[in-house]
This record gives structure tokens, sequence and C-alpha cells, in this order.
């Protein structure tokens, strides 16, 4: 039976889900473009079961994918976040659906502004509270900051982006790039980055190309393998540590920035290794504004999976305003009891550690 918190049922801030339509709904829903990527997908049920149960507190936890009570409707998914005591929650896509979004395939730009349609039609009737984000394609800076100006325009919450790449070829803290962060911070549009956009980080596929580091399909299990678990993480510390020591954040102290669906426990020892490598530069030194603890703090979040021991981490490292609650719904990942699992982790912190945990430290990312 999942578990409820008094103390914050209903206030709850979840920093992950996902909009989970049925492959055979995505040209109703998305556009004939996107429907056709959809289409490998077809018949596999966590991508497209329709037979979605009577929302109870119990099959809202336990039915996954497609057939989740809320998974692909705004209506239904207020519903559900009513049950599981949820106020704001951000929602992901499906990542089969970035991907071509994020491509240089000729239809990409039109995917991508179905998707992004939909968005805008989710947060509109979302009462504040569904917090879909947009993709864009860094493909071109020029064409990443016009999306970001559309989606903004149209009432758009948050953006997702990939990790993998290097926006329009540069660095993340390069100049030419300065205009897509000013953009989003000016816009309070909050920068997610997810598992999924970590493609592209590594120059070959061949490091988990061996029996036991091979992924599973979607169908049998282990869609996720054990390589990508342990490295997955890898193309955001990337990213940050170039937006870090590159000044980005001083430069956009509005820039607000999600690292959802990676894990946390690499956090601490990150963050102990950046300020630690300070010491190596005087030109760091002298040109940052804020050490790398103070920036973490100040504007960066990341959601731990239920089964991390995130108390232990901010025992050992401290930075208790970076972690957040988030539920993965409806996906596997999440498990059936991601608040009961997390108090009991996090509980014995104190109270204003649950208040933090479960409210207030995701409100840098969907502030009310």
């Amino acid at each position: 039976m999942a578990t409820q918190l008094p103390a914050v049922h209903g206030r709850i801030n979840d920093l992950d889900s996902h909009l989970q339509v049925p492959i055979s709904r995505w040209s109703e829903v998305f556009g004939d473009a996107t429907a056709r990527f959809g289409e490998q997908f077809a018949g596999i049920a966590l991508f497209d079961a329709t037979d979605e149960p009577e929302l109870s507190v119990e099959s809202v936890w336990t039915t996954k994918g497609t057939a989740a009570p809320g998974a692909s409707t705004p209506e239904g998914r207020l519903a559900a976040m009513d049950v599981m005591g949820i106020d704001r929650q951000l929602i992901f896509p499906q990542v089969v659906l970035a991907m071509p979004a994020w491509s240089t395939h000729p239809k990409a730009g039109e995917v991508l502004r179905e998707y992004n349609d939909a968005v805008l039609r989710w947060t509109a009737a979302g009462c504040g509270r569904l917090r879909p984000t947009a993709l864009l394609n860094l493909t071109t800076i020029d064409g990443a900051v016009a999306e970001a100006e559309r989606v903004a325009g149209g009432g758009a919450r948050a953006v997702f982006i990939q990790d993998g790449i290097a926006p329009g070829g540069r660095s993340p803290a390069a100049p030419e790039v300065d205009p897509l962060w000013a953009t989003l911070a000016a816009a309070n549009l909050p920068v997610t980055l997810h598992i999924g956009g970590q493609q592209g980080f590594f120059a070959t596929d061949a490091w988990p190309d061996a029996d036991l580091l091979r992924p599973g399909s979607f169908s049998t299990g282990e869609p996720v393998g054990p390589h990508m678990l342990a490295t997955m993480h890898l193309a955001a510390q990337n990213y940050l540590a170039s937006m870090l020591y590159g000044g980005v954040f001083d430069r956009h102290p509005n820039l607000r920035v999600g690292i959802i669906e990676l894990g946390a426990m690499w956090v601490g020892p990150f963050v102990d290794l950046l300020e630690d490598r300070l010491a190596l530069s005087r030109r760091l030194r002298d040109a940052l504004e804020r050490r790398p603890t103070e920036v973490f703090a100040d504007q960066i979040r990341v959601t731990p999976f239920f089964w991390e021991r995130t108390a232990r981490q901010i025992e050992r490292y401290g930075l208790p305003e970076v972690y957040a609650f988030s539920t993965d719904f409806p996906h596997p990942e999440g498990g059936t009891d991601p608040i009961g699992r997390m108090a009991a982790d996090i509980e014995p912190l104190g109270d204003n550690a649950v208040e933090a945990f479960f409210v207030g430290n995701a409100e840098l990312l969907v502030p009310a």
C-alpha cells in the first residue's frame, strides 16, 4: 500500500513524471509527423496499452505506462495528482519522442513543434499545477532561442535540453550560447537535463557492447542497461562543470537548472571535486563570484532515485537544499511507494528536512 505523509500531503512537488500517450493516439494528440516516429513501438504494453483502471490509491501507483490513470490527459493527471497528494508536477515526454525532435532529421522541426504545442495545451489546462517541459533543439542557438521565445510566449513553464551534445557545437559557457541562457532566465523558464538526453556524450557506442552491459528490451525488462546506470550522470556533470567554471551562473543569476532522473549520489563528491580544483586555477578564483557549493544551493536541483540513501549524502556533504522529490510517474523505475521509501530515508533528519525535500526545494523549478 502506498504511503501518505499527512504533513505534506496535497503540497508535494514532484520534479519528474512523464506525458505517456498511447502510440495509437500520437497522431490525435501530437500530429502526423510525430506519429510516424512512434510506429516502431506500437503494440508494446508500456507504450501502447489503453486499458486504464479506475483511479484509486493502489492503481495510481501500481499501474505503469500508458494505461496508468492520468498518464495521457491533463484532466486525468490532475485527478491522479490529487490521489497521490501532489500539488505541482514537472512533466517530461517519452524519450522516444524527444529523440526525433532533437535530431537532424528533415521532420525534426515538425515533431518539435507538434510536441511543444501539446505542452502548451497541457500547461493551459493544468491550473498552474502541470508543468510539462518544452523541447529545445540546440543544433543552432538561434533556432533554440526562437523556439524558447515562442513557447515562453505560449505559457510554457520549463524546457528540456540534451546534455550529451555541445549546444550549437560550442561550450555551454561560450559567449555565443549566452543569448539562450539570457532568454531562458528572462522568461523564468528552468532548464532541465533528464535521462535520455545524454546520447552523444560518448564518441563511440562500443562501451556498453558486452553481454553484461547491454540493455534489455522495453518488453522484456531492463531497457536501461548496467553501463548506462553507471555512467548516465557523466554528461550532466560535464555540462554543469562547463557552465559553472565558465561563469554562466554568475552571468545569469536567475537561470535555474534541474538534473532529473540521473540519480543524486554523485552530487556531493562532484561538488567537493569542483571546490578542490579551484585551488589549481587562480583565473577561476579571481573570476567567479560564488563557489560551486553556493551555485548548487542557489540555482541547481537534483532528484535522487527512491532507493538512494540521500540522508547519508546530506550528512556527509551538506547541500540539503539541492535534493528534491520525484515519482517518475508512470514509469516502472519510480516504484510503487516512492513517497514511503524516500520519507523513511529523510525523516531521521527531522521535520524541516522532510518539508524541504518534498515541498520547498523543488519550488526553485516549479514556483507557484
